[in-house]
């Protein structure tokens, strides 16, 4: 059984994601929907003319720490990648799986300069908001890229997307034992 990680090779060759590497995939993509939605209190809060709000101060806050631990949880992601000797050495197969590799890291690679930028325009550079913004642009471009690419799975039905989801196996065994029984 082959452990890529890649998302692209044909689902019979293919081993399930483990449970930390599914949690850590959903929690960073709810994570930047969190981000997207709180960016728009960050210009209000920053606006000599009008006074803040203490919600939009509010969801600065929650901005600025959740972005600090989407950095965190891809240092993780990545480390987790990189531990795995079969995966980290493994070269694509193919020009899909070079793509999705390419997807996937530029995925890390900008969260992770997200994260760099925007704590750095917080509280030490604030000029450096400009290309935080930038790098948003690119991440929402390879995240389209990457959900069109699962939907694409989702339709060929060819177990790719199934990987990353969590197995209904997991969730009935952990409510017939309960989580301190099993």
């Amino acid at each position: 059984m082959n452990d890529s990680v890649d998302g692209s090779m044909e689902s019979s060759t293919m081993s399930r994601y483990s449970n930390i590497q599914i949690a850590l995939h959903w929690a960073v993509a709810g994570m930047i929907v969190v981000q997207w939605a709180t960016s728009g209190a960050i210009p209000r809060t920053h606006d000599p003319l009008l006074p803040a709000t203490k919600t939009d101060m509010f969801l600065h806050m929650v901005h600025n720490y959740n972005g600090m631990a989407i950095a965190l949880l891809v240092l993780l992601r990545v480390g987790l990648r990189l531990s795995n000797r079969r995966v980290a050495s493994r070269r694509p197969a193919n020009r899909v799986e070079a793509a999705a590799v390419v997807v996937h890291y530029g995925i890390y690679a900008c969260l992770a300069a997200q994260a760099g930028t925007g704590f750095l325009a917080s509280y030490l550079w604030s000029p450096a908001a400009e290309v935080h913004k930038m790098i948003w642009n690119v991440t929402l471009s390879l995240a389209a890229i990457h959900l069109a690419a699962a939907l694409g799975h989702a339709v060929r039905r060819d177990g790719v997307l199934s990987r990353m989801l969590p197995s209904r196996r997991s969730a009935e065994g952990y409510r017939r034992t309960g989580p301190d029984r099993g």
